[in-house]
């Protein structure tokens, strides 16, 4: 079926929303560091400034108290209220702006999905240590195309984050959470019903049956150990997955999505020639259940119809699908333009 393309109306509020979320990221970027506080403490009878950096009042010392660190802690109130008013305008607006995004018909990426991509953001782990694999990825394509793609294809009750162990993980606590907790306390922070599923310790779920999967490649050589748990014991536990390398060393793909209540989220996940290339990998693989392998064949041919028609700045060059061997590349790419597609690809 034919990808239905936006209206002009729904392409403006879009863009619109897309240009707010990014004044509100950068906004809410700048007040993280001024979290905490800034005071005077005595010592041996003197007063020394001291920046307090959480609620556990770990900090440091600025120095005496003088006119230079007077005016340190007039400077630091100013810019942490104007910070604080200039955020709260912002989500005030953004409030407004879900408003037309619901009278304009683009809110698609499932609501708890965009709460667990925004939480990932502000944890600065999304695009550096986890990107999102497997059909919630298409939310992006389809946005970044300015087309709706086939509802059936978009159908799922998971989401699968790929967890790339070789960039370096710095997690920071949680409401009173300590780090050792992990994602798990990550996914409560969208929705406090998230439980880890006892024997796949890969998988949480909430109560409404909604199942996130964390996932790494396969490690190599096979018999290498490697981190599976970003927390402690009771973190989710990694699934190890063959040939998922491919996916994590793609170009990574961001992607402002609009989740179903109207608020925005970015979305980062593989270049979509990669997800293209991989599932029409996974529909080939004798032991992929069938109706795994179906869907899979279409979502592949979806996704690279969408580069093919609307993201013509994306090739399918062998120079750019490099992470691919050669020969699944090739057989990749010669089914997708076997496929019955518009005149002018040749």
């Amino acid at each position: 079926m034919e990808p239905q393309e936006w209206s002009d109306i729904q392409r403006r509020t879009y863009i619109d929303t897309v240009q707010l979320y990014d004044a509100y990221l950068a906004a809410f970027r700048q007040s993280r560091s001024y979290r905490g506080g800034m005071h005077w403490k005595k010592s041996k009878g003197r007063e020394y400034l001291f920046r307090s950096k959480d609620r556990y009042g770990y900090g440091k010392s600025l120095g005496l108290r003088s006119d230079q660190t007077e005016k340190i802690l007039a400077d630091f109130r100013h810019a942490k209220s104007q910070i604080k008013d200039r955020l709260a305008s912002l989500k005030s607006r953004l409030n407004e702006q879900a408003r037309f995004c619901r009278a304009a018909a683009i809110q698609r990426a499932p609501r708890i999905v965009a709460g667990i991509l925004r939480v990932l953001d502000q944890q600065k782990l999304l695009g550096k240590n986890v990107i999102v694999i497997g059909t919630n990825a298409v939310y992006a394509y389809e946005a970044a195309a300015g087309v709706f793609v086939d509802n059936p294809i978009l159908a799922t009750a998971d989401m699968d984050l790929l967890w790339d162990i070789r960039s370096p993980l710095h997690l920071s606590a949680v409401d009173d959470a300590p780090t050792e907790a992990g994602l798990i306390e990550l996914l409560r922070k969208a929705d406090r019903s998230f439980e880890r599923i006892g024997n796949q310790r890969f998988r949480a779920a909430n109560k409404d049956g909604y199942m996130v999967d964390l996932v790494k490649p396969e490690p190599r050589p096979i018999m290498k150990s490697e981190r599976r748990r970003m927390g402690g014991e009771a973190d989710l536990e990694t699934a190890e997955i063959r040939n998922l390398q491919w996916l994590a060393s793609a170009p990574k793909y961001r992607q402002v999505v609009i989740g179903e209540d109207g608020y925005p989220a970015a979305m980062v996940c593989p270049d979509p020639r990669a997800f293209a290339l991989h599932k029409i990998w996974m529909s080939a693989q004798p032991d992929r259940n069938p109706l795994k392998k179906h869907r899979d064949h279409s979502q592949a041919l979806a996704v690279a119809y969408l580069v093919l028609k609307y993201l013509p700045q994306h090739k399918f060059a062998p120079s750019e699908l490099r992470m691919f061997p050669k020969s699944v590349a090739d057989a990749a790419t010669e089914k997708i333009f076997n496929q019955e597609l518009p005149p002018g690809f040749e």
